[in-house]
């Protein structure tokens, strides 16, 4: 293949990712409508100013006093310390908007899930109000922002609370960060968050043959969607530029259709 042809298909693929992301726009806006609609006692929408929010916690220098917007992941990083910074204010649930829920999460408080043995996310979290692990967090936040070397992306989030848990739980080994060891606050397992490793995103994508999906012959559901899954975190990072198929044999599909089937009745037939 010759660079004239690598350029050209390079430019179609980024123009349909621009089309793409001007799609998800307009039937984002149309969706929060919908839910507002139907969902007007039980859904909430905020709209808030960063500087008035900012303003006065341990980002405030960070955010107006440093050059971290012009980094490659400036959204992403200002999310992490976002995250971090709401949580420690008002305490309560975080959970990435690529996160489906299947089961009640309630149950659970003080925590992070784990995507493996070695290292933690921080697509889904709950910390109590004053939880000092989320004051630690954002500490490590403006203390050690990065933007510039290769692993960036994932330092001043994931990266970021494994380093803030050795130091709280006073060990390296993931799966020893429990209750005790770190003092009310622990590492959930992979399967309660991140059942689909995100090596293996595409699972959820991809249609499939019925005889051909890894099922189980008792239930009709994925050997992966076990008692123990709380929500299955799908990758958006990854995946964002594909396409949905209402009525198709995506994983995605089926996991929509079953455990969120009021939103589901909403969505378009494609996106």
């Amino acid at each position: 293949m010759d660079d004239h042809v690598a350029g050209h298909q390079q430019q179609q693929k980024q123009k349909q990712q621009i089309k793409n992301k001007s799609k998800n726009k307009v039937l984002l806006a149309k969706t929060v409508q919908q839910l507002k609609e139907k969902y007007r006692n039980n859904i909430q929408f905020a709209t808030v100013s960063l500087d008035e929010f900012i303003a006065g916690s341990l980002l405030e220098k960070w955010y107006h006093c440093t050059d971290w917007r012009k980094g490659p992941y400036h959204v992403s990083h200002l999310s992490d310390g976002l995250r971090f910074l709401t949580l420690n204010k008002y305490g309560g649930y975080y959970f990435d908007l690529d996160v489906l829920m299947v089961r009640p999460v309630t149950y659970y408080s003080n925590f992070v899930a784990s995507p493996d043995d070695y290292n933690v996310a921080s697509n889904s979290i709950h910390a109590d109000l004053n939880n000092p692990v989320m004051e630690l967090a954002l500490k490590n936040f403006v203390a050690n922002y990065r933007q510039v070397k290769a692993d960036i992306w994932a330092h001043n989030g994931p990266a970021l609370l494994l380093r803030v848990l050795k130091k709280w739980c006073n060990t390296s080994d993931v799966a020893s960060m429990n209750y005790v060891r770190c003092k009310g606050f622990h590492v959930l397992p992979r399967p309660t968050f991140n059942p689909v490793h995100f090596s293996n995103w595409d699972e959820l994508f991809v249609q499939q043959q019925r005889s051909t999906i890894k099922e189980t012959s008792t239930t009709g559901t994925p050997k992966w969607l076990t008692d123990q899954v709380i929500g299955v975190h799908t990758c958006n990072k990854m995946s964002n530029g594909g396409l949905l198929f209402k009525n198709s044999t995506q994983g995605y599909i089926r996991l929509a259709r079953q455990h969120c089937p009021r939103i589901f009745s909403i969505a378009p037939e494609t996106f």
